[in-house]
């Protein structure tokens, strides 16, 4: 292959582009799948709940194998390539609360147990806050 077409192939743009596309499609997707299955009687949000849940799973199994991975023989040069396509790219699309889920981890296994404590109350409450203040000013209420 040539070799301009390697680096555009692996370059950043084109991973997070076609990670992130793949990832929106598949959040669209599923989603209307759980709410059909679902049906009209909505007392839970399980659509979001499940793909939540599920991107922050994902996510986690994908650091765990490509940033996390302490075997010397099995790092490769393209391992940080493949979690910028899957775990930024992907993930990013399917769902940031994965990227909030592994963080708030990292954050937990650094010892950083209140500052943790402190993101997820500061950004589920900021979330809550932003959206309540979005709503109000737009609707003009």
């Amino acid at each position: 292959m040539p070799t301009w077409f390697i680096a555009f192939c692996t370059h950043p743009i084109t991973l997070l582009m076609v990670g992130g596309g793949v990832g929106t499609n598949a959040r669209y997707w599923l989603g209307k799948l759980v709410r059909q299955i679902q049906g009209l009687d909505v007392l839970f949000p399980w659509a979001t709940f499940f793909i939540n849940v599920s991107g922050s799973l994902i996510l986690g199994l994908l650091a765990a194998t490509y940033l996390y991975q302490k075997d010397i023989h099995n790092q490769s040069p393209t391992r940080d390539l493949w979690f910028l396509l899957l775990g930024t790219g992907f993930c990013g699309g399917f769902t940031t609360f994965s990227t909030f889920s592994l963080e708030t981890y990292e954050l937990i296994g650094e010892g950083k147990t209140w500052i943790a404590l402190l993101y997820v109350i500061g950004s589920v409450g900021g979330g809550l806050l932003g959206v309540w203040l979005a709503v109000r000013w737009w609707s003009g209420s």
